[in-house]
């Protein structure tokens, strides 16, 4: 059984006035098809600096991957290693066979422009759809996600809704083409609790329905003890447990 994602002795520095500084040294995991991983920890401890160099967004701001291999098994089932993809490339599996679901979904969604078209715009650049095929695909997605009224939320705008709304619309966008693995990078943090329990309930049935991966971010044990299949315990930039 192949791993969707095989990280191994990853190191990333940061390049500060007063020197380097070490932001994740010799990381290593797996996440196989269908499970998921937590990588916990708390504040500083490296762990969203591990997911933004799996998407290879960590360069841009200001670290750099040092040493380790990132294997990543695409929807061809080929291994490849990001690190040596350009950014291109990246542009390519992220977004398409990489999901990725941040803490605050007003920041993943764009005001101006209403749900239907953030929705279908991944569609018809990755999935090369129709506008017809796309607007069905999205109304579906929303669907999907247990959103209420769906058809009356595709011309509304984000501020129009709420954030646990708003947050499972950014799921549905991260879902929207089937991606291998999905990164969410504390996602329940900013909602209350009985919100943050449907949204987890929500990515595990979707992780069933799908076969997506979760490599899931959170310092929330709570949150680990509804979702994980396996745990990965970051402290001061290391695996620890």
């Amino acid at each position: 059984n192949v791993p969707v994602l095989d990280v191994k002795n990853l190191k990333v520095n940061f390049q500060t006035k007063t020197g380097k500084v070490i932001g994740v040294n010799d990381l290593s995991f797996s996440i196989f098809p269908g499970e998921t991983v937590c990588l916990v920890g708390e504040s500083g401890s490296g762990k969203s600096v591990s997911s933004l160099a799996i998407m290879r967004l960590v360069e841009f701001g200001g670290g750099k991957i040092d040493t380790g291999t990132i294997m990543f098994a695409s929807n061809s089932n080929v291994q490849s290693n990001l690190i040596d993809s350009d950014q291109h490339n990246m542009r390519e599996i992220r977004g398409n066979e990489i999901g990725m679901v941040f803490q605050e979904p007003m920041t993943a969604l764009n005001p101006v422009f209403t749900i239907k078209r953030q929705l279908t715009e991944g569609l018809r650049v990755h999935k090369k759809m129709s506008k017809k095929e796309a607007d069905i695909e999205a109304l579906n997605l929303l669907k999907s996600v247990r959103i209420p009224e769906p058809e009356r939320r595709l011309h509304q705008y984000p501020h129009e809704l709420s954030g646990g709304m708003r947050q499972r619309i950014v799921i549905a966008m991260a879902l929207a083409c089937k991606p291998k693995i999905l990164i969410a990078d504390e996602p329940t943090t900013a909602l209350d609790v009985t919100i943050q329990a449907e949204i987890l309930t929500l990515l595990n049935r979707l992780k069933k329905e799908i076969g997506t991966s979760i490599l899931f971010i959170t310092h929330d044990m709570a949150v680990v003890a509804q979702i994980a299949d396996r745990v990965v315990v970051m402290y001061n930039g290391e695996k620890v447990e």
